[in-house]
């Protein structure tokens, strides 16, 4: 998926409110967005993909102000959803068939992609999270879900692309079904802070090894996948996995610009018009649709 103009006001709004959180330094706020409209000036173009510049933009922020903006708001989103946690378990033992469980650990791991900071033209609130999960078949967008769920039956390993810190606590309860269906199960976080993406230190603050049969990351501070700053191990898992399971809109800005050979099962919240178009699917809805590799 490739830029469009939205991106750009998106881009610039994302790293001025990154400098606010990093400094309170007005004059160190001013160097950094003015450099931030020369890098732009410089490297946004038709080819740009928006998860791949957006990586470029986080680092600049954390560079010039030495800081990673959502260190704290990471912590207090993993610590809410671990509040959430027995709850939403209690919703899953509530249903009493196998496809049941699995379509609402699904559904909840849709629901659980609104947990976001500063996307463009939405003010989210983490509260919100309890009324989405409520009304997320009624937000369901595209729904391949069964298609999904017999996919899982027939991998042998699953790779689990996570996105968001605090989001991954939900995303374990879906880690639970599909091993429940025999697939062996590698969650992947952030090589390194990006975003507010989740880390190998989010993933030992909520206990994700606990759920997964490995957890690795991707040997890089980079939105979604990409191949030019990703480690060798994570691009070996990436090619050898039966299925892949990608959280986010980072992942499917930067997955759909690759070529894959297995299917991957994108989970998202279309919480920006350009990704809701490139989808299929309204503005804010909950989407579970899977990409085929070209010769499926």
């Amino acid at each position: 998926m490739k830029v469009t103009l939205h991106c750009a006001h998106c881009l610039l709004e994302r790293a001025i409110n990154q400098v606010k959180l990093a400094t309170d330094d007005k004059d160190l706020q001013m160097k950094v967005v003015s450099e931030m409209l020369d890098f732009l000036s410089k490297n946004f173009t038709n080819e740009s993909v928006p998860s791949h510049i957006g990586t470029d933009r986080d680092l600049l922020v954390q560079r010039m102000t030495g800081r990673d903006p959502y260190e704290e708001l990471k912590h207090e989103s993993n610590i809410m959803a671990l509040g959430i946690l027995k709850e939403l378990t209690d919703l899953i033992d509530e249903v009493r068939t196998p496809e049941g469980r699995f379509r609402r650990a699904a559904l909840i791991a849709a629901a659980a992609n609104a947990i976001e900071f500063d996307v463009s033209g939405r003010d989210f609130s983490l509260n919100e999270l309890r009324s989405i999960i409520n009304k997320v078949e009624a937000d369901l967008g595209i729904d391949q879900v069964d298609e999904f769920r017999d996919l899982c039956r027939n991998a042998s390993e699953v790779l689990y692309l996570m996105d968001n810190a605090g989001e991954v606590v939900l995303d374990m309860i879906l880690i639970s079904e599909i091993r429940n269906l025999g697939a062996r199960v590698v969650a992947v976080v952030k090589g390194g802070p990006v975003l507010n993406d989740a880390t190998m230190v989010d993933a030992d603050e909520v206990g994700l090894h606990e759920y997964a049969d490995a957890v690795i990351d991707t040997g890089a501070p980079a939105i979604g996948v990409n191949p030019e700053r990703n480690s060798d191990e994570f691009m070996n898992a990436l090619a050898e996995a039966d299925l892949v399971v990608a959280k986010g809109m980072g992942n499917y800005e930067s997955m759909t610009e690759i070529d894959s050979r297995c299917p991957v099962v994108h989970i998202l919240r279309t919480k920006c018009p350009p990704v809701s178009r490139h989808v299929g699917a309204d503005l804010n809805r909950n989407v579970v649709v899977i990409r085929r590799p070209n010769y499926a």
